[in-house]
């Protein structure tokens, strides 16, 4: 019997302020104790390098990055991509070498190597200008980020503090 095998990306540009979120969230879990089997990758911009990754085969797939959905800055979304939000439409080009989340995805999916369990959590940015560093709202999701995501891999055993609640789709 094989361990499912967890990949935890984190999207975004560091040089454009809160696009960075998700490459912050990630970095802080790679930076704390997790399984071998729950693996992290700072995707940034590097879409290529992401589509390698998953070829090597994971059963499960967390996204992290800045979500644009009309809410206050700082609020989490936690979401299942639905099949049609992957689905290469007709005539649609897919550049493999694109760094956009939904993109990378399509891309995996069409050729065979999405893992089938895939998350999405995003968080609304305050602003996505040409600027280094999180804003305050953005940094202080990223610990609840953080959290959420272990307790997603791990259970209760990945909970710190705070109150979390299964299934929920906003997080405030």
């Amino acid at each position: 019997m094989t361990t499912a095998k967890t990949l935890i990306v984190g999207f975004g540009n560091v040089l454009l302020s809160d696009d960075g979120f998700g490459v912050e969230v990630v970095q802080r879990l790679a930076a704390s104790k997790l399984p071998p089997h729950i693996e992290t990758m700072d995707v940034g911009i590097g879409g290529m390098h992401f589509m390698l990754r998953l070829m090597e085969g994971f059963t499960a797939l967390i996204v992290v990055d800045a979500v644009q959905r009309g809410q206050p800055p700082g609020t989490l979304y936690v979401f299942t991509p639905g099949t049609d939000d992957l689905a290469i439409q007709s005539g649609e080009r897919v550049d493999p070498h694109c760094a956009e989340p939904t993109r990378s995805m399509k891309l995996a999916k069409a050729l065979g190597f999405l893992p089938e369990k895939v998350t999405v959590v995003g968080c609304e940015p305050a602003t996505c200008h040409l600027g280094i560093g999180l804003t305050v709202a953005i940094d202080s999701a990223v610990e609840r980020a953080v959290e959420h995501i272990r307790e997603l891999v791990l259970g209760d055993a990945g909970r710190t503090g705070g109150e979390i609640h299964p299934g929920t789709r906003i997080l405030s």
